[in-house]
Protein backbone atom coordinates (compact mmCIF):
# COMPACT_ATOMS: atom_id res chain seq x y z
CA UNK A 1 0.00 0.00 0.00
CA UNK A 2 1.05 3.27 -0.51
CA UNK A 3 2.20 5.19 2.44
CA UNK A 4 3.85 8.65 2.94
CA UNK A 5 6.45 8.50 6.05
CA UNK A 6 6.75 12.06 5.97
CA UNK A 7 3.71 13.64 6.76
CA UNK A 8 1.55 9.98 8.42
CA UNK A 9 -1.99 11.77 8.41
CA UNK A 10 -4.92 10.27 7.94
CA UNK A 11 -6.91 11.60 4.28
CA UNK A 12 -9.83 12.86 6.15
CA UNK A 13 -9.43 14.18 9.07
CA UNK A 14 -11.43 13.57 12.48
CA UNK A 15 -12.84 17.41 12.23
CA UNK A 16 -14.46 16.67 8.62
CA UNK A 17 -15.52 13.27 9.98
CA UNK A 18 -17.19 14.76 12.47
CA UNK A 19 -18.95 17.66 10.49
CA UNK A 20 -20.50 15.42 7.74
CA UNK A 21 -20.93 11.97 9.30
CA UNK A 22 -20.90 12.45 12.93
CA UNK A 23 -22.34 8.80 13.75
CA UNK A 24 -19.45 7.72 11.88
CA UNK A 25 -16.32 9.14 14.93
CA UNK A 26 -16.36 5.57 17.03
CA UNK A 27 -15.97 3.68 13.65
CA UNK A 28 -13.11 6.30 12.11
CA UNK A 29 -11.71 6.08 15.50
CA UNK A 30 -11.20 2.55 15.73
CA UNK A 31 -9.65 1.70 12.11
CA UNK A 32 -7.30 4.86 13.15
CA UNK A 33 -6.28 2.90 16.34
CA UNK A 34 -6.27 -0.71 13.71
CA UNK A 35 -4.12 1.42 10.93
CA UNK A 36 -1.79 2.58 13.80
CA UNK A 37 -0.99 -0.49 15.20
CA UNK A 38 0.41 -1.97 11.76
CA UNK A 39 2.03 1.41 10.96
CA UNK A 40 -0.50 1.96 7.97
CA UNK A 41 -1.75 5.89 9.19
CA UNK A 42 -0.46 7.80 5.92
CA UNK A 43 -1.12 5.33 3.81
CA UNK A 44 -3.15 5.32 0.75
CA UNK A 45 -5.86 3.31 -1.24
CA UNK A 46 -8.65 3.07 -3.48
CA UNK A 47 -11.32 1.20 -1.12
CA UNK A 48 -13.72 -0.67 -2.85
CA UNK A 49 -16.99 -2.91 -1.43
CA UNK A 50 -18.93 -5.73 -3.15
CA UNK A 51 -22.17 -6.83 -1.46
CA UNK A 52 -23.64 -10.45 -1.33
CA UNK A 53 -27.20 -10.24 -3.29
CA UNK A 54 -28.24 -14.08 -3.20
CA UNK A 55 -31.45 -15.26 -1.76
CA UNK A 56 -29.73 -16.60 1.63
CA UNK A 57 -28.77 -12.22 2.45
CA UNK A 58 -32.05 -11.54 2.98
CA UNK A 59 -31.96 -11.36 6.51
CA UNK A 60 -28.48 -9.70 6.97
CA UNK A 61 -30.22 -7.10 5.05
CA UNK A 62 -32.96 -6.72 7.58
CA UNK A 63 -31.05 -6.93 9.92
CA UNK A 64 -29.06 -4.06 9.21
CA UNK A 65 -25.54 -6.35 9.29
CA UNK A 66 -24.58 -4.68 5.61
CA UNK A 67 -25.50 -1.47 6.22
CA UNK A 68 -22.90 -1.55 9.24
CA UNK A 69 -20.35 -3.38 7.33
CA UNK A 70 -20.57 -0.18 4.63
CA UNK A 71 -20.35 2.24 7.45
CA UNK A 72 -17.70 0.17 8.86
CA UNK A 73 -15.84 0.74 5.37
CA UNK A 74 -16.38 4.06 4.65
CA UNK A 75 -14.75 4.79 7.99
CA UNK A 76 -12.15 3.18 7.58
CA UNK A 77 -11.64 4.41 3.50
CA UNK A 78 -11.66 8.22 5.49
CA UNK A 79 -8.21 7.34 6.74
CA UNK A 80 -6.91 5.90 2.95
CA UNK A 81 -8.80 8.27 0.13
CA UNK A 82 -10.11 12.22 0.87
CA UNK A 83 -12.58 11.70 -2.04
CA UNK A 84 -14.82 10.58 1.26
CA UNK A 85 -16.82 7.86 -0.93
CA UNK A 86 -16.75 4.10 -1.61
CA UNK A 87 -17.71 2.10 -5.17
CA UNK A 88 -20.38 -0.24 -3.82
CA UNK A 89 -21.66 -2.96 -6.05
CA UNK A 90 -24.44 -5.50 -5.56
CA UNK A 91 -24.07 -9.30 -7.28
CA UNK A 92 -25.84 -12.62 -7.17
CA UNK A 93 -26.01 -14.81 -10.52
CA UNK A 94 -24.33 -11.38 -11.90
CA UNK A 95 -23.35 -8.11 -11.14
CA UNK A 96 -26.91 -6.25 -10.74
CA UNK A 97 -26.77 -2.90 -13.21
CA UNK A 98 -29.01 -0.06 -11.59
CA UNK A 99 -31.09 1.38 -14.51
CA UNK A 100 -31.34 4.97 -15.53
CA UNK A 101 -33.75 6.75 -13.25
CA UNK A 102 -34.09 9.78 -10.59
CA UNK A 103 -30.95 9.02 -8.88
CA UNK A 104 -28.69 7.48 -11.86
CA UNK A 105 -28.08 9.13 -15.15
CA UNK A 106 -27.15 5.91 -17.13
CA UNK A 107 -26.70 2.18 -16.35
CA UNK A 108 -23.89 1.90 -13.80
CA UNK A 109 -22.39 -1.71 -11.35
CA UNK A 110 -20.38 0.63 -8.83
CA UNK A 111 -21.90 3.36 -7.39
CA UNK A 112 -20.51 6.10 -4.78
CA UNK A 113 -21.21 5.69 -1.08
CA UNK A 114 -20.02 8.90 0.48
CA UNK A 115 -19.76 10.45 3.70
CA UNK A 116 -23.25 12.46 4.71
CA UNK A 117 -24.88 10.19 2.19
CA UNK A 118 -24.62 7.39 3.68
CA UNK A 119 -27.43 6.98 6.13
CA UNK A 120 -29.65 4.06 4.64
CA UNK A 121 -28.00 4.20 1.61
CA UNK A 122 -27.34 -0.17 1.27
CA UNK A 123 -31.45 -0.64 1.93
CA UNK A 124 -31.87 2.06 -0.55
CA UNK A 125 -30.13 0.84 -3.36
CA UNK A 126 -30.90 -3.04 -2.35
CA UNK A 127 -34.00 -2.29 -2.41
CA UNK A 128 -34.02 -0.96 -5.91
CA UNK A 129 -32.64 -4.13 -7.74
CA UNK A 130 -35.21 -6.40 -7.99
CA UNK A 131 -35.08 -9.98 -6.90
CA UNK A 132 -32.46 -11.71 -5.27
CA UNK A 133 -30.61 -14.36 -6.83
CA UNK A 134 -27.73 -16.80 -6.70
CA UNK A 135 -23.98 -16.81 -6.10
CA UNK A 136 -21.34 -15.89 -8.60
CA UNK A 137 -18.23 -14.05 -7.65
CA UNK A 138 -16.00 -13.63 -11.00
CA UNK A 139 -18.41 -11.20 -12.37
CA UNK A 140 -18.70 -8.73 -9.51
CA UNK A 141 -14.79 -9.01 -9.51
CA UNK A 142 -14.71 -8.39 -13.27
CA UNK A 143 -16.58 -5.07 -12.29
CA UNK A 144 -14.37 -4.06 -10.27
CA UNK A 145 -11.26 -4.61 -12.05
CA UNK A 146 -13.08 -2.49 -15.19
CA UNK A 147 -13.41 0.05 -12.83
CA UNK A 148 -10.19 0.35 -10.78
CA UNK A 149 -8.52 0.45 -14.06
CA UNK A 150 -10.28 3.73 -15.14
CA UNK A 151 -10.15 5.52 -12.12
CA UNK A 152 -7.29 8.17 -11.08
CA UNK A 153 -5.85 5.66 -8.42
CA UNK A 154 -4.56 3.11 -11.17
CA UNK A 155 -2.95 6.09 -13.03
CA UNK A 156 -1.41 7.08 -9.83
CA UNK A 157 -0.59 3.63 -9.05
CA UNK A 158 -2.73 3.72 -5.98
CA UNK A 159 -3.68 0.23 -4.98
CA UNK A 160 -7.67 -1.30 -4.71
CA UNK A 161 -7.90 -2.77 -1.90
CA UNK A 162 -11.40 -4.38 -2.36
CA UNK A 163 -13.94 -5.57 0.73
CA UNK A 164 -16.07 -8.95 -0.64
CA UNK A 165 -18.64 -9.45 1.51
CA UNK A 166 -20.11 -12.66 0.67
CA UNK A 167 -22.58 -15.68 3.04
CA UNK A 168 -22.04 -18.62 0.36
CA UNK A 169 -19.33 -20.53 -2.01
CA UNK A 170 -19.55 -19.36 -5.74
CA UNK A 171 -21.58 -21.45 -7.81
CA UNK A 172 -18.64 -20.32 -10.31
CA UNK A 173 -15.82 -21.69 -8.38
CA UNK A 174 -13.08 -22.40 -11.22
CA UNK A 175 -13.90 -19.12 -12.67
CA UNK A 176 -13.64 -17.29 -9.86
CA UNK A 177 -10.30 -19.35 -8.56
CA UNK A 178 -8.72 -18.46 -12.53
CA UNK A 179 -9.90 -14.69 -12.34
CA UNK A 180 -7.96 -14.47 -8.74
CA UNK A 181 -5.06 -15.92 -10.23
CA UNK A 182 -4.92 -13.37 -13.16
CA UNK A 183 -4.70 -10.28 -11.21
CA UNK A 184 -1.68 -11.41 -8.74
CA UNK A 185 0.38 -9.39 -10.73
CA UNK A 186 -1.82 -6.02 -10.53
CA UNK A 187 -2.33 -3.88 -7.90
CA UNK A 188 -5.42 -4.78 -6.31
CA UNK A 189 -5.89 -6.68 -3.10
CA UNK A 190 -9.17 -8.56 -2.50
CA UNK A 191 -10.04 -9.37 0.94
CA UNK A 192 -13.16 -11.54 1.14
CA UNK A 193 -15.45 -10.66 4.70
CA UNK A 194 -17.81 -14.24 4.70
CA UNK A 195 -21.08 -13.60 7.22
CA UNK A 196 -20.72 -17.44 8.08
CA UNK A 197 -18.06 -20.05 9.14
CA UNK A 198 -15.05 -19.82 6.90
CA UNK A 199 -14.56 -23.21 6.10
CA UNK A 200 -18.01 -23.35 3.97
CA UNK A 201 -16.34 -21.00 1.32
CA UNK A 202 -14.33 -23.92 -0.82
CA UNK A 203 -12.99 -21.72 -3.35
CA UNK A 204 -11.37 -20.03 -0.05
CA UNK A 205 -9.24 -22.42 1.32
CA UNK A 206 -6.00 -21.94 -1.11
CA UNK A 207 -5.93 -18.57 -2.69
CA UNK A 208 -2.89 -16.44 -4.31
CA UNK A 209 -1.19 -14.14 -2.35
CA UNK A 210 -3.14 -11.05 -3.16
CA UNK A 211 -6.55 -12.14 -1.66
CA UNK A 212 -6.86 -12.57 2.19
CA UNK A 213 -10.24 -14.04 3.98
CA UNK A 214 -11.46 -11.74 6.90
CA UNK A 215 -14.66 -14.31 8.38
CA UNK A 216 -16.81 -12.32 10.74
CA UNK A 217 -19.19 -15.61 11.60
CA UNK A 218 -22.74 -16.01 11.62
CA UNK A 219 -23.83 -12.69 13.38
CA UNK A 220 -21.41 -9.78 12.47
CA UNK A 221 -23.72 -7.15 14.08
CA UNK A 222 -21.67 -9.07 17.32
CA UNK A 223 -18.51 -8.09 15.82
CA UNK A 224 -16.52 -4.76 17.41
CA UNK A 225 -15.28 -2.34 14.82
CA UNK A 226 -12.00 -2.86 16.71
CA UNK A 227 -11.99 -6.65 15.71
CA UNK A 228 -13.73 -6.06 12.17
CA UNK A 229 -10.20 -3.21 11.76
CA UNK A 230 -7.59 -5.51 13.32
CA UNK A 231 -9.20 -8.31 10.82
CA UNK A 232 -8.99 -5.90 7.78
CA UNK A 233 -5.68 -4.27 7.94
CA UNK A 234 -3.71 -7.45 7.76
CA UNK A 235 -4.90 -7.39 4.35
CA UNK A 236 -3.73 -3.49 3.63
CA UNK A 237 -0.45 -4.50 4.92
CA UNK A 238 0.09 -6.66 2.44
CA UNK A 239 -1.40 -4.45 -0.37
Amino acid sequence: MTTHSLHKTSAISLDKVAGTAPDLIDMYTDAETSLRKVDLIGGRAAVYLVIDRSISMRDYFTSGAVQRLSDQILSLAAHLDDDGKVPVGFFSDKMHTLSRGKIFRRPQTLVDVELGNHQGRIAELHNSLGPMGGTKYRPAMEAVREHYRASSAYKASIPAFVVFQTDGAPHDESATRKFLDSTQDENIRWQFVPFGEERQFGVLSSLPGNVGVSAVGYNPLDLSNAELYSRLVTGLHRA
